[in-house]
């Protein structure tokens, strides 16, 4: 078996169909230097089990929690598991296109982390871009380079054009840091702008690797937007940066983490 460079750890409670095409899109990647990971957060069905098994491949190594943990425990259960030198962490209804593997481990280059091109798909696979996805592409550089310091943490606090499911990350550098689990919707902003203001450094490569599910009944969505929690937990992290940035002396990340002019029209586009 080829040794692995990226760990796929794939948090699971959701459609097992979905979740199934996200594990044959590993199984087709150019690239064989991965390691599936699977964490079953005790969805009530054995399918996603079964088929793991069908597989046989030894690549492709499944765990079932005795009860359900939450997400973001399962986030760092998952986290701390991972071996390889490099992590993705996709949602069981994602897609890596074939070539996520080889070109992600060339964009990344020396940066902790890299964010690649994506495109949104809906339930049935189609590509489309919703609002809140134009935006992000309006926001997100268009030049591919490695991005970081104060200018960064302004861009995303501006709106955050990041997508936590498609990106790579340097696996030393996240098992540090690991996920808050005082939040349940926003842990990723968290662990983003904590990254950027200890000076780590993101590689931006506009190349479509990586095909983003959204639609609107899907868990995630109905989650995020469950009894206003989402921008409830998002306020509370610009509020938390807007202090810290200021105290490490980033007053334009601060005033734009006050600010967060995307976030904000998200909240007023929401209660219309």
């Amino acid at each position: 078996m080829t040794k692995a460079s990226i760990d796929i750890l794939l948090t699971y409670w959701g459609d097992f169909e979905l979740f199934k095409k996200t594990v044959d899109s590993v199984i087709a990647q150019t690239d064989k230097r991965w390691c599936l990971r699977i964490f079953d957060d005790c969805y009530p069905s054995d399918e996603a089990e079964k088929y793991c098994r069908s597989l046989n491949d030894k690549r492709v190594i499944y765990y079932r929690h005795k009860k359900n943990i939450g997400i973001t425990k399962n986030f760092n259960y998952a986290l701390q598991s991972a071996t390889a030198p490099y992590c993705v962490m996709p949602g069981c209804d994602d897609i890596f296109l074939p070539n996520y593997v080889e070109t992600a481990l060339i964009s990344i280059g020396d940066a902790d982390f890299m964010q690649p091109g994506v495109q949104v798909i809906d339930i049935d696979d189609r590509v489309y871009s919703p609002l809140v996805d134009k935006i992000k592409t309006l926001l997100r550089p268009n030049r591919a380079a490695t991005y970081g310091g104060e200018k960064l943490a302004v861009s995303l606090c501006i709106g955050n054009w990041l997508y936590f499911p498609s990106i790579l990350w340097k696996t030393e550098v996240i098992q540090k840091y690991g996920f808050n689990e005082k939040y349940k919707i926003a842990e990723d902003l968290v662990l983003e702008l904590e990254l950027i203001k200890d000076g780590k450094m993101l590689a931006v490569n506009n190349t479509v690797i990586f095909q983003y599910r959204r639609f609107a009944n899907s868990l995630s969505s109905r989650e995020k937007n469950k009894n206003g929690v989402r921008f409830d937990e998002e306020n509370g992290v610009y509020d938390r940066f807007e202090s810290e940035f200021k105290n490490h002396g980033w007053n334009k990340a601060a005033l734009s983490a006050k600010l967060r002019v995307s976030s904000r029209l998200h909240q007023l586009i929401a209660k219309i």
